[in-house]
């Protein structure tokens, strides 16, 4: 029993120091990253449209990529990000800073709190030192910490996602409407800067639903459909508004969220549409011809070609949109970007010079498919838990696997996994141990059998 107390009392100093650290070498990696990488024409494509988003929000009041004198309304891409941004350029002005170096700090904030976040969700599942690990994992992640440098919605996404389910994870032990409401507050702005997210709140609460059901307890039936009801009001509400402001301000024939769907199922369709895409700019001189024109002008054409191409080759599409798209959604290298874990291309990184970055890399690295086959092999232990304990990984699974079928469904690239890192993280390490407790079972009962089995 001393033993067990003087355990105790150390994981009460140990792992909260241990934490610290970690969360120390979070910001210390992306400081030195954001110094020591130098980015050619980091404000371009995405990054500047996203710009030209939040100046035009604040110049003329208007949600617009048109670049003239008297922008036009859009609804290609969604609200959240450029408002984030426009909020950086004002706090800029007022403080006589520097706008890209304010966003770059704005940005390693989040990915540090991302951190925080990730091992604070761990320790609502995991006992001991494990919520350790993920953090770790999430504050050594090459591409999380990268793409904390360019002007692009993955670490706000990133943030906002793990807060949303930290926030909702809190909301569980709770019947107080209000952290219910927060919750769906935390999805709101999670649609708003990216809509892949838009159905994972109603799939979230049939999950929550369908775990009081086979409770079979009345009262708390009745409670967790008021609360799964006050959960989607937020995202319910902000949709429709952002829905009824496209509707009243964008003129027709400008772009919308619709076209921008149509966009990514017609890049989803083609297996070589990366490559292709890649040579087209790298090698102009070979004149490639990039797949898909014409099919992005109307759904009707894009469906007529997905039919087309499943008559040809019904186990080539099987494949590729079963198989291949996932693998290439969770790859290690970025396609429409520099590579590696660069979208934008870097002239010198500090990857390739600081050899505690490089350790951390390759490690990283090396991991990458372990990783991804162990939260994988994690839905084998869920599936077999029946303890309360299995609603937290559940939760994180579900929303792992919708927003990757949400990619593999349009377009499959592994900058889009990026901000899917941490729920990678904390389900392998679901399955770690899960992995330890089912080995110290099986020696229990090994032990147990050998004991009974010899003789007196």
């Amino acid at each position: 029993m001393a033993l067990i107390m003087i355990f105790s009392n150390h994981q009460r100093v140990v792992r909260p120091l241990l934490f610290l650290l970690i969360v120390l070498g979070a910001a210390v990696l992306r400081a030195a990253y954001n110094s020591n990488t130098i980015i050619l024409e980091p404000i371009r494509a995405d990054a500047a449209y996203n710009l030209v988003y939040a100046n035009n929000l604040l110049e003329d009041h208007t949600f617009s990529k048109d670049m003239s004198a008297e922008p036009v309304p859009d609804a290609y891409w969604a609200p959240g990000y450029p408002l984030f941004l426009a909020s950086i350029i004002e706090a800029s002005d007022l403080i006589s800073a520097d706008t890209y170096n304010l966003i770059l700090l704005c940005q390693l904030i989040l990915g540090v709190g991302t951190v925080f976040l990730s091992y604070l969700v761990g320790v609502s599942f995991l006992p001991g030192y494990w919520p350790i690990l993920p953090a770790t994992l999430v504050a050594i992640s090459p591409h999380l910490v990268s793409t904390g440098s360019y002007v692009l919605t993955e670490t706000l996404f990133c943030f906002l996602l793990i807060l949303s389910i930290y926030v909702l994870v809190g909301a569980l032990g709770s019947n107080r409407s209000r952290n219910w409401l927060l919750a769906g507050l935390c999805f709101a702005l999670t649609y708003l800067v990216n809509p892949v997210s838009l159905f994972l709140t109603p799939i979230l609460a049939a999950v929550l639903g369908l775990h009081v059901l086979r409770k079979s307890d009345g009262a708390d039936s009745v409670s967790i459909s008021r609360n799964t009801l006050i959960l989607m009001l937020p995202v319910i509400i902000v949709f429709a508004a952002w829905s009824l402001r496209s509707v009243i301000s964008v003129p027709a024939g400008q772009p919308t969220a619709s076209d921008r769907l149509l966009t990514n199922l017609t890049i989803g369709l083609y297996p070589d549409y990366h490559e292709k895409w890649r040579s087209s700019i790298l090698e102009p001189e070979k004149n490639v011809v990039v797949p898909g024109r014409g099919v992005d002008e109307s759904y009707h054409a894009f469906f007529a070609e997905l039919i087309s191409n499943v008559s040809r080759e019904p186990m080539h599409m099987l494949a590729w949109y079963s198989l291949h798209k996932p693998v290439l959604l969770w790859d290690w290298d970025i396609r429409t970007g520099f590579g590696d874990i660069y979208i934008y291309r870097v002239e010198q990184s500090l990857y390739h010079t600081s050899k505690p970055a490089i350790v951390s890399y390759s490690l990283m690295y090396a991991m990458h498919k372990w990783v991804l086959v162990g939260a994988v092999l994690g839905l084998v232990f869920l599936f077999a838990d029946r303890s309360k304990n299995a609603l937290v990984p559940a939760i994180l699974y579900v929303t792992l696997i919708y927003v990757s079928l949400v990619y593999v469904i349009t377009q499959s690239e592994p900058r889009y996994s990026i901000p899917l890192r941490p729920f990678l993280y904390l389900c392998f390490t679901y399955f770690l141990w899960q992995t330890t407790q089912w080995v110290g079972r099986f020696r229990h009962r090994a032990l147990t059998s050998t004991q009974t089995e010899s003789p007196q």
